[in-house]
């Protein structure tokens, strides 16, 4: 929803950025990997149950992942694979927002999550839903099809994650962002179902 209303907006605000990266000669995919090691600073921070710092880096970790699509285009060398490598990333960067999570509530001795055995199962709903909202648009841009519809795109969920951790509300932002993504996983699937119906 906010991908589609702010995408052209903020990649038109982002263009001056990725050209002044873009002359310094850096590579796009050094960026996508840049940002998955800023994930993984995420992802130790929660461990640690540190929220704040994580909450912060994952913003860095965020603009980080919209970088690297300027520069490329700023270059004049988006690619296939540079496509492949930067939504594989994106779903490591949601395993180690997730994952960690799901441990740290279910594991850490004297953490939060002392018994918190449901919010790491809330951790795991978010994590995996938020796998087959990616997975159906990639399947149905496969297929030739459009499938950018949805109550929570990535951008939504990353702002949820980011308001989670730096106001410490976890769990419950944990609740929120399973029951959208499931419902955005719905839609998209509903979304693709109508167009292949239309065509026969």
């Amino acid at each position: 929803m906010l991908d589609a209303k702010i995408r052209e907006f903020y990649d038109d605000k982002m263009r001056p950025v990725g050209d002044w990266l873009a002359r310094s000669g850096l590579n796009p995919d050094v960026i996508s990997v840049a940002g998955l090691g800023l994930q993984l600073v995420v992802a130790v921070a929660i461990v640690r149950h540190d929220f704040l710092l994580a909450g912060l880096v994952a913003i860095l970790a965020g603009v980080a992942d919209s970088l690297d699509g300027a520069v490329a285009k700023a270059r004049g060398i988006t690619s296939p694979f540079g496509a492949l490598l930067d939504s594989t990333l994106d779903r490591l960067s949601d395993a180690l927002l997730f994952a960690p999570i799901a441990w740290l509530y279910a594991f850490s001795p004297g953490g939060p999550g002392a018994g918190g055995s449901w919010v790491t199962a809330l951790a795991l709903v978010a994590l995996v839903a938020s796998f087959l909202v990616s997975y159906v648009k990639a399947r149905a841009e496969g297929l030739g099809l459009t499938c950018n519809v949805g109550i929570a795109e990535r951008a939504e969920r990353l702002i949820l994650v980011v308001a989670g951790l730096l106001f410490d509300v976890v769990p419950l932002m944990l609740a929120v962002l399973a029951v959208l993504s499931v419902i955005t996983f719905l839609q998209r699937l509903l979304h693709v179902r109508a167009q292949i119906k239309s065509a026969l």
